[in-house]
């Protein structure tokens, strides 16, 4: 080796040494780059960066922020294990002497036997006080205050909500309005324990399960409460038990999930705790929703949708409006008596594509949505990243404008692969199959629009939304 040779070598290793362990990453990912092969290295990975969030020229901060738990303490799961994990439930509440009030709807009480075969499990351990089958489709509160009543005469002390969201709405709002009446409330006593417990056995993926919030009805409005010990406490996803769902119930309230995922990955103030989770329900409920239309009785399938639709929205002690879609639902909803994952199908690939081309959507948000691309599998997305790409992982091209409209652009065509789906589900509806005033869509858009009223671009864009799917 020459003097020269050797001379530069030891000037090379003490200017690595004074190097800190980030500087000297950036220089190998510098070198990669210059050689290619870094590049090779992205598009094996189906990205043209290692991650947007640490580049050559910024480091953007790290995030800050908190999660809370709720009060949930199991999920169990698989077919039919409601007969063990339910008794477990009960008991493991600490109550002395549990005793459950069956909280359901006429259909499942009548037309299935899933109602009658739980009753004979729980009275068979000395678990069952009565059963109450009259919720029926957004919880009237009338029915809500039968199921009360019903309640007090067999001496329950714990509700078990088995069907889709409303029983399980209506047992919250039964929970918290015994804590209203027996003065908890006003003494400050917020412990959860002074709450009716409750324990969710869903049979649709609409989701009821994992919030604090109980919706019902009111002289044909929609209103509710909301309360942290309100969460039910075990949750019970048995396949079997869901046979019998009909298949548009079914089907359509998996789109209220895909809602759910979506809607949570751009809000103001999204979790990365939970954003792989919501990607993770995005890409199973795109895969599992069709197969399950296909094999309506495969449970494997059913039951996989079932832990999809839990990640969509999963437990956090966290309460908030979502997106676009939910808004128009909330107004949609109970008014004219639409199905809420109905009015999923109906609204939510039309809100994705307004929220992605409104100028007012945080560019943050957008490019939340447009990671949900990454995880839609073909036929909906005809070009899918492979499941190494990272959260974030986006093309970066020439330009903050035209990188801001590629951006837009996958908002968009997450928009459209949400359509697709509903359409190979067959649940396109319209406005109008519903019996839905023409009269009534500017009052509707100006609840959905918030404080952007009449003539602003996001009052305008809802209006031609609702237009478009009349």
């Amino acid at each position: 080796m020459s003097s020269t040779s050797e001379n530069k070598r030891k000037a090379d290793s003490r200017s690595e040494a004074g190097m800190s362990r980030q500087q000297r990453r950036r220089a190998e990912y510098n070198a990669k780059r210059g050689s290619g092969q870094g590049n090779q290295q992205s598009r094996a990975s189906g990205s043209s960066l290692p991650h947007p969030l640490m580049t050559t020229t910024k480091i953007l901060p790290a995030p800050t922020g908190k999660w809370m738990n709720t009060v949930i303490q199991s999920v169990r799961w698989g077919p039919g294990c409601v007969e063990q994990a339910l008794p477990e439930a009960l008991r493991s509440l600490g109550l002395s002497n549990p005793k459950s009030l069956i909280i359901t709807g006429r259909s499942l009480a009548t037309k299935t036997g899933i109602i009658k075969r739980i009753e004979g499990q729980l009275q068979s351990s000395g678990l069952h006080a009565g059963t109450f089958s009259e919720i029926n489709q957004h919880a009237g509160v009338e029915s809500i205050e039968r199921a009360r009543a019903a309640l007090k005469q067999t001496g329950a002390n714990v509700l078990v909500a088995i069907g889709g969201g409303s029983p399980i709405d209506a047992a919250k709002a039964i929970s918290y309005w015994i804590h209203e009446a027996d003065g908890s409330s006003v003494k400050g006593n917020e412990d959860p324990r002074t709450f009716l417990p409750i324990i969710a056995v869903p049979t649709t993926l609409s989701l009821a399960e994992t919030t604090q919030n109980a919706g019902f009805t009111r002289d044909g409005k929609k209103t509710g409460v909301s309360h942290p010990a309100l969460v039910p406490r075990s949750i019970i996803y048995d396949a079997e038990l869901t046979v019998d769902t009909p298949e548009r119930l079914w089907l359509s309230s998996g789109m209220r999930s895909v809602d759910h995922a979506i809607e949570s990955l751009y809000r103001p103030d999204a979790s990365p705790v939970l954003r792989n989770m919501w990607l993770g329900a995005i890409r199973d409920l795109f895969h599992f929703l069709p197969l399950s239309k296909a094999r309506p009785q495969d449970l494997a399938v059913r039951q996989r949708l079932q832990l999809a639709c839990y990640t969509s929205l999963s437990p956090e002690a966290r309460t908030g409006a979502l997106g676009l879609s939910h808004s128009l639902g909330h107004a949609l909803g109970a008014t004219y008596s639409i199905p809420h994952g109905i009015t999923s199908c109906l609204t939510l690939a039309a809100s994705i594509r307004l929220t992605a081309q409104l100028s007012s959507t945080p560019p943050e948000q957008l490019e939340a949505l447009s990671d949900a691309l990454n995880y839609i599998p073909a036929p909906f997305n005809p070009t899918p990243a492979p499941l190494g790409v990272p959260v974030g992982g986006l093309q970066v091209l020439s330009g903050a404008q035209v990188l801001s409209d590629h951006i837009k652009q996958r908002g968009v065509r997450v928009g459209d692969a949400v359509q697709a789906l509903i359409q190979a589900l067959g649940l396109t509806r319209t406005l109008g199959e519903y019996n839905v005033p023409r009269d009534d869509l500017a009052t509707i858009a100006s609840h959905a629009s918030g404080k952007d009223g009449p003539g602003s671009e996001k009052h305008n864009g809802v209006l031609a939304l609702l237009d478009s799917i009349y």
